[in-house]
């Protein structure tokens, strides 16, 4: 009888704790610390270079393994794409890439010594991702930069585009108006009026003399602008030391922006 009696009291505390592990279970810290929860399910990342969709509205990079790194390898344009890369066979981009941590510049404004539209300054500090990567020789050689700003999913905030485009107006602007900042400078505008790019050829005195020329493409993918400026400073009344040759202006819009849809997500 007594045998009976302990196995039953036996099998009663063993049901009670199956019915409340957290209870009956070893816990070092004397809480439960959720080891009785279901574990969470894995998240899977998107291949590096591809797309996961943002958590934040579109605010952020959205880029799998990149994901909050800064903007991915398969958005930078294929050095073959450059114009002069048929005499330079430039590095690759991705590879020279550097995040901007702080306001975002563009050559082509620098160039032409222009400030941010008024009321439009914070357009030139925020943004999700942002980067340049530079290639080429210097001095009186081209040297080839591409700058990247990606501001979010448009799909997820209309505003992202719109920032994107209010940012290429702005340097489409300060390129055209190229001579009323930099005395001396003359534009030539090569793109359609109103076009999706602009493409424009800058040359523009400097302090120490030279003259720097700058071939200047603005193009917009989904939630990101890109610049690409491909520059030589020679010595006043000289020429580039090698003679400027490109391919039409609309396939070089087409290797800024192909990469930059299959990077970024937004750009259908």
């Amino acid at each position: 009888m007594r045998s009976s009696t302990r196995l039953i009291t036996v099998t009663a505390a063993a049901l009670l704790c199956a019915g409340a592990l957290s209870a009956c279970g070893p816990d070092d810290s004397g809480q439960d610390g959720g080891k009785s929860a279901a574990p969470a399910a894995p998240t899977t990342a998107a291949p590096s270079g591809g797309t996961a969709k943002p958590t934040d509205g579109g605010a952020g990079p959205t880029t799998g393994a990149d994901q909050g790194k800064g903007v991915p390898a398969k958005a930078w344009a294929d050095s073959k794409t450059i114009p002069m890369d048929e005499t330079y066979h430039f590095a690759p981009l991705a590879a020279n890439a550097k995040p901007v941590t702080g306001p975002i510049g563009f050559k082509g404004m620098e160039l032409c010594h222009a400030a941010p539209p008024k009321g439009d300054e914070y357009m030139y500090t925020d943004g999700a991702a942002r980067a340049k990567a530079a290639v080429g020789f210097g001095g009186d050689r081209w040297t080839a930069q591409q700058t990247v700003d990606f501001w979010g999913d448009p799909t997820h905030s209309s505003g992202n585009a719109q920032t994107a485009y209010a940012i290429k107006r702005g340097i489409t602007e300060a390129v055209t108006n190229c001579a009323r900042t930099a005395p001396g400078a003359t534009v030539k505008v090569t793109s359609p009026t109103d076009g999706p790019f602009f493409a424009a050829t800058v040359t523009a005195p400097q302090a120490d003399g030279s003259t720097a020329t700058l071939h200047e493409y603005v193009a917009v993918g989904g939630g990101a602008v890109t610049e690409l400026a491909v520059w030589a400073t020679a010595k006043a009344g000289a020429q580039p030391k090698d003679a400027w040759k490109a391919p039409e202006d609309k396939y070089v819009a087409t290797g800024l922006t192909a990469p930059l849809c299959e990077a970024f997500p937004g750009c259908g």
